[in-house]
């Protein structure tokens, strides 16, 4: 499955350059990344292949609003 992702040129917004954002699974999502990031006066370039298994987030901690969100 063909994942795409964006790799930082310019740094920008406390994110060095090299900083990769994804995988993502629709080329789309790669380019909404890119335009925020140039928001932000970065830059970067879009890869496409097989990257892995992206970051996911869920919430962990007990009871209500207020969890701590946490990469896994």
């Amino acid at each position: 499955m063909t994942e795409y992702r964006v790799v930082q040129t310019v740094e920008a917004f406390r994110y060095p350059v090299g900083k990769v954002w994804g995988p993502y699974l629709e080329e789309v999502d790669a380019q909404q990344r890119l335009a925020t990031l140039k928001n932000f006066g970065g830059d970067g370039v879009i890869e496409s292949g097989e990257f892995g298994t992206g970051v996911a987030l869920e919430l962990v901690g007990a009871g209500g609003p207020g969890g701590v969100m946490a990469s896994v």
